[in-house]
């Protein structure tokens, strides 16, 4: 039996290493009516269709949304930019400490090198992060809807993040 040398076998480890890059938004601008399921108003339609933009160098392989209206019309410019339908994601009150790590299993599952879009909302978008980085993160205020937070995963665990303006 052959013994492979032990810088081998490391770098062997770290070839197969999984890492994928998700970029995660809040929802744009929502319009008053109807109360429970809004659409996007015209200034939320009017970001929506500046998104494929902001991705054009780093097209996302997934695109995930919540069930509401508001996420999937945030998320649909830049599906279809990258040739992909919305995956649908339910949350439910119900869920909601479950719902980062159901997003993260979807993600995992990506190839290698993958990036993801996740459209949620001012609660859901800080709880993921935080979930997946162990790392507290500043709430998204209620007329907040620029925020862009970036997480690097490796092997499904969080090398780092970043929370910016777009």
């Amino acid at each position: 039996m052959r013994r492979l040398p032990l810088i081998a076998l490391l770098l062997a480890g770290m070839v197969s290493a999984q890492t994928q890059t998700v970029f995660l938004i809040r929802h744009a601008e929502k319009a008053a009516e109807p109360a429970g399921d809004p659409v996007l108003s015209e200034p939320g339609f009017a970001r929506a269709a500046r998104l494929p933009q902001l991705f054009a160098n780093a097209m996302p392989a997934a695109v995930f949304s919540t069930q509401y209206q508001r996420t999937q019309l945030t998320a649909q410019p830049v599906a279809q930019a990258a040739g992909l339908a919305v995956t649908v994601l339910a949350i439910s009150k119900d869920d909601a400490e479950a719902y980062p790590q159901h997003v993260l299993d979807g993600i995992c599952g990506l190839p290698d090198g993958a990036t993801a879009l996740v459209v949620g909302h001012s609660n859901t978008v800080p709880a993921m992060v935080s979930a997946w980085t162990g790392e507290p993160v500043p709430p998204i205020a209620d007329d907040e809807y620029d925020r862009l937070f970036i997480v690097r995963l490796r092997d499904c665990t969080s090398e780092g993040w970043s929370d910016l303006r777009y």
